[in-house]
């Protein structure tokens, strides 16, 4: 399917991006468009709405892609809009981890992290080792906008290895 988009973003005169390979512009005098793809959702930003029409209309002819309308949820960033600009933010997705794991109503602390060693022998073992990975893996997605908390989240992934697989 990606080589079937590639090709055909390719023939409307997009560029993919050295640095990211699922991203694809195309500049035509003051016209820019950018699409960004990611598995099956694609994101499409434009300074001009004729482009993207085209665009659109050419998808839905090759792909059958549906559209949803503006942009407000993409992997985890938040979209919103106004007459002052664009704010993008993470906040339903830093509150995620906590809510699932029950820890919502802790007490916030104005440092990252207090100093404490950790060791697997403190503690009795998780009770669910799929809930354990699946928590520390999101904290490592949100280090990726969020490198202040990048110390705290390795500390705890350093024990994902300790379990053993079924």
């Amino acid at each position: 399917m990606y080589v079937k988009l590639f090709a055909s973003l390719v023939s409307l005169s997009y560029t993919p991006s050295v640095a990211d390979f699922s991203l694809f512009v195309k500049l035509k005098c003051t016209n820019f468009t950018a699409l960004l793809v990611y598995v099956d959702d694609i994101v499409l930003s434009r300074n001009n709405y004729a482009a993207t029409q085209h665009v659109k209309q050419f998808r839905d002819q090759k792909f059958h892609i549906k559209d949803l309308g503006k942009l407000r949820f993409f992997l985890g960033l938040k979209i919103e809009r106004s007459n002052k600009g664009i704010l993008v933010n993470q906040c339903k997705y830093n509150l995620e981890p906590l809510e699932d794991s029950g820890h919502i109503v802790v007490k916030p602390s104005f440092t990252p992290y207090d100093t404490l060693k950790l060791h697997n022998s403190y503690s009795p073992p998780f009770h669910d080792e799929f809930s354990f990975r699946s928590f520390i893996g999101r904290l490592l997605y949100l280090t990726r906008t969020r490198p202040d908390i990048a110390f705290v989240v390795q500390q705890p992934s350093q024990f994902v290895s300790i379990f053993q697989a079924p």
